[in-house]
Parts: structure tokens; C-alpha cells; sequence
């Protein structure tokens, strides 16, 4: 295999491997998000935060493989590029790290947009716990 055949065929590749990996992690997390969303007192919050977490998740995983780019201060041009297979190995590492790394950062601001929903929740059946409480005491 030439290495202009290798560097399409593994643009792809890798592309499809991220696409991948992201897909396995919103199907993964997904039963979660959907207890947490249906949970939410406010109508339509929770459809929205179920809708928006496939884009959340896969946007900045591809957005992350899309960033790394092939051109460099040795290497400006195509026939460059393509005759150093070791340095074409080198991007799609670098594509594939890029694209993990954003992946871990949309999930960790996905723990934060979830925290609140939590808290939210949290709180009224804090509230609604004192109220049972103390309706019962008044009762007796």
C-alpha cells in the first residue's frame, strides 16, 4: 500500500473508530442520562437535556479528530506528507488522543449540566420530606 492510499484509508479509519467510540459512549451513558432527564420537575427540561446529550457527546469527539491537522512547519506540502508514513502514523495517534481528549472533556461538562438537575431534584424531596414531616407532627 502506497502511502497516499494509507493516509486515505486511514483518515478514514480513524475517523470511523472515533465516530465509533463516541456512539458506544452515548449508548453507554444514555440509560442514565434518561433517569436523571425524566426526573427533572421542569417540563421540557428533560427532553431537552435528552436530545442535546447524542450531539454533546459526539460533536466534540469528531470536532476533536477534525482539529488535527496534517500540515506542519517541516511539512507544508502534500508531497511532504505523504512520503513520511511514520509521520502520517504520528497524526492518526495524534487524532485519535485529540478525539479522546475531547470526548472526556464534553463528558466531564455533561457531569456539571447534570449536576444541577440533581441538585434540583435533590432539593425537593428535601422539601418535600420536611413537609410530610411536618403536616404529620401538626396531625397528631
Amino acid at each position: 500500500m502506497s502511502n497516499e492510499q494509507y493516509l486515505i484509508v486511514s483518515y478514514f479509519a480513524v475517523g470511523a473508530l472515533v465516530l465509533a467510540i463516541a456512539v458506544v459512549t452515548y449508548l453507554w451513558l444514555r440509560p442514565s442520562v434518561r433517569g436523571i432527564a425524566d426526573a427533572v420537575p421542569a417540563r421540557g427540561a428533560g427532553a431537552v437535556l435528552r436530545k442535546l446529550f447524542f450531539v454533546g457527546v459526539v460533536l466534540p469527539t469528531l470536532a476533536g479528530f477534525l482539529s488535527v491537522s496534517f500540515r506542519s512547519c517541516q511539512k507544508d506540502t502534500y508531497a511532504k506528507i505523504v512520503a513520511d508514513r511514520s509521520y502520517l502514523v504520528a497524526k492518526n495517534e495524534e487524532q485519535i488522543q485529540a478525539s479522546l481528549s475531547h470526548a472526556v472533556i464534553a463528558l466531564l461538562a455533561w457531569g456539571v449540566i447534570l449536576l444541577v438537575p440533581l441538585i434540583i431534584i435533590k432539593r425537593a424531596e428535601a422539601r418535600r420530606a420536611s413537609e410530610a414531616g411536618s403536616s404529620s407532627s401538626a396531625a397528631k
